[in-house]
C-alpha cells in the first residue's frame, strides 16, 4: 500500500533535499576555488626539469614538497626563502668538484659556477690578459675537471736596433722569436741557445752578421839590379832598363756585426802583373890615370878643395840642356865660372873625368855639381867635401 506523506512531511523532505544540494554546491565551489589558488612552478635542476602545482609559500617548501634534495654549496635561484609566485622558475646549479693548478699552487674547489671563469672568480684567482687558461674561460664545468693556468713571463728581445718587450707563455727562446716574428739568418749571433727555457726578465740579444767579399789591388815594387860592366869606367853607372811596378789582387771577406766591420779575412791572392826589375850597369873599367905634370909638359894642372853635390835632369827646374847648350849627361859638371872656367877638364875622385859645362844659382865659389843620369845615383852620391884636379 502506497504511503502517502502529509503536507508537512512533504515540505520537510523538500527542505532537506535543498540543504543537501546547497551543501554539495558549496563544497564544489570551495574545491574549485582551492584548486584555482595553486601556483604553477618550474624546477630546472641541471639537465632535469619538472613542473609542480603547489600551495607552498617559499622556494624551500616547494623543493621539499617536490622531494628535491640539495647541499649548501649548490646555488639555488631565487633563494630558498623567496616567496613563490605563479609560473616561477627555480634554477638549481649543482656544486661540482674542480681542481685549479696555478703553476706551483693547487686549489680544490666545490663550486656551483657554470663556467671555468665562474670557478676562477669564486677562487679569487686573477687572470692577466697574456696568461693562458686551459680549458678556455667559457668552458662549462664538469665534475672532477682540472683547470690549468700558465702565467705569462716578461722578457725582451734586442734586435735591429729595437727593443721588443713581450709577455709570453712560450717555453723556449725559439718559440718566443717565432711569436715576435723575428727571423734568424744562418750567420746571426744570439746570446742563448734556441732550446733555452724562458725565464722572467730574460733579455735575448741578437747580432745581425753580414759578410761581403771585395777585391783589392796592390802595387808591387820592382827591384834594382846592379850589373858590372867592364866597358864602363869605374865610378860610372848607366840605366840599362827602367823598372815597372807589378799588380797583385786580393779577395777579402769582410764581416759586419750590426753594420759595423769587425773582421777582414784574405781568401786568396793572385799576381795579375809581374814587376819588371830595373837594371843598372856599374862600371868596372879602370879610369885613365891622371896626367902627370912635367916641367916640359904643355898641360898644367892644379888641385882644388871643393864641396861636391849631384843632380839629374829629373830635378825640378833642371831639364836636359845645360847652360852651354850641351845635353845633360854623366860627365857634365856645373861650376862657378869665376873659379873654374867653362870648358875646363876636371877629374873628380869616385866620379871620373868631366867637363865644366853648366852653371847653377846655388853653385858659388868652391862648389861643383856632378851630373848623373838617374836620380838614385845622384841621391847615393849626396854631398861631399873632396879635392879635385883641374886641367887648365
Amino acid at each position: 500500500m502506497k504511503k502517502i506523506l502529509s503536507k508537512e512531511q512533504l515540505q520537510a523532505h523538500k527542505r532537506k533535499l535543498l540543504l543537501v544540494g546547497l551543501a554539495v554546491l558549496i563544497l564544489s565551489i570551495t574545491a574549485v576555488g582551492y584548486i584555482s589558488t595553486r601556483n604553477q612552478v618550474f624546477i630546472e635542476d641541471g639537465n632535469k626539469s619538472q613542473e609542480v602545482q603547489t600551495h607552498k609559500e617559499t622556494v624551500a617548501e616547494v623543493l621539499a614538497e617536490a622531494e628535491v634534495n640539495y647541499i649548501e654549496e649548490d646555488h639555488i635561484s631565487p633563494s630558498l626563502n623567496s616567496l613563490v609566485e605563479d609560473e616561477m622558475i627555480i634554477q638549481i646549479n649543482r656544486a661540482q668538484n674542480v681542481e685549479i693548478n696555478d703553476e706551483d699552487e693547487t686549489y680544490s674547489l666545490l663550486t656551483p659556477g657554470m663556467t671555468v671563469e665562474d670557478a676562477l672568480v669564486e677562487a679569487r684567482i686573477l687572470i692577466r690578459p697574456d696568461d693562458k687558461v686551459s680549458p678556455s674561460m667559457d668552458t662549462f664545468l664538469e665534475e672532477g675537471m682540472k683547470i690549468d693556468i700558465i702565467r705569462a713571463i716578461s722578457c725582451e728581445i734586442l734586435v735591429d736596433g729595437e727593443v721588443i718587450a713581450l709577455n709570453t707563455i712560450k717555453e723556449t727562446v725559439e718559440e718566443v722569436l717565432t711569436e715576435a716574428d723575428v727571423e734568424l739568418e744562418e750567420e746571426d749571433l744570439i746570446n742563448y741557445d734556441m732550446e733555452e727555457t724562458i725565464m722572467e726578465d730574460m733579455t735575448i740579444e741578437i747580432i745581425r752578421v753580414e759578410k761581403e767579399i771585395i777585391t783589392e789591388s796592390e802595387e808591387l815594387d820592382f827591384k834594382t839590379l846592379r850589373q858590372n860592366d867592364g866597358n864602363l869606367e869605374k865610378g860610372k853607372t848607366r840605366v840599362e832598363r827602367e823598372g815597372k811596378k807589378g799588380v797583385k789582387e786580393r779577395k777579402i771577406e769582410i764581416t759586419y756585426e750590426d753594420g759595423e766591420e769587425v773582421e777582414r779575412e784574405v781568401l786568396s791572392e793572385e799576381i795579375i802583373k809581374e814587376p819588371v826589375n830595373r837594371v843598372v850597369k856599374v862600371g868596372t873599367k879602370a879610369p885613365k890615370p891622371a896626367p902627370v905634370i912635367s916641367r916640359g909638359g904643355s898641360e898644367a894642372t892644379r888641385s882644388l878643395r871643393v864641396e861636391a853635390t849631384a843632380y839629374t835632369s829629373q830635378d825640378p827646374g833642371v831639364g836636359n840642356i845645360t847652360a852651354t847648350g850641351a845635353r845633360l849627361r854623366h860627365g857634365i859638371i856645373a861650376v862657378d865660372p869665376r873659379v873654374i872656367p867653362l870648358g875646363t877638364k876636371i877629374y873628380v875622385p869616385g866620379y871620373g873625368y868631366g867637363v865644366a859645362a853648366d852653371t847653377g844659382g846655388a853653385i858659388k865659389g868652391n862648389k861643383i855639381d856632378l851630373a848623373y843620369e838617374s836620380r838614385t845615383e845622384a841621391l847615393r852620391f849626396g854631398r861631399r867635401m873632396m879635392t879635385i884636379r883641374i886641367y887648365d
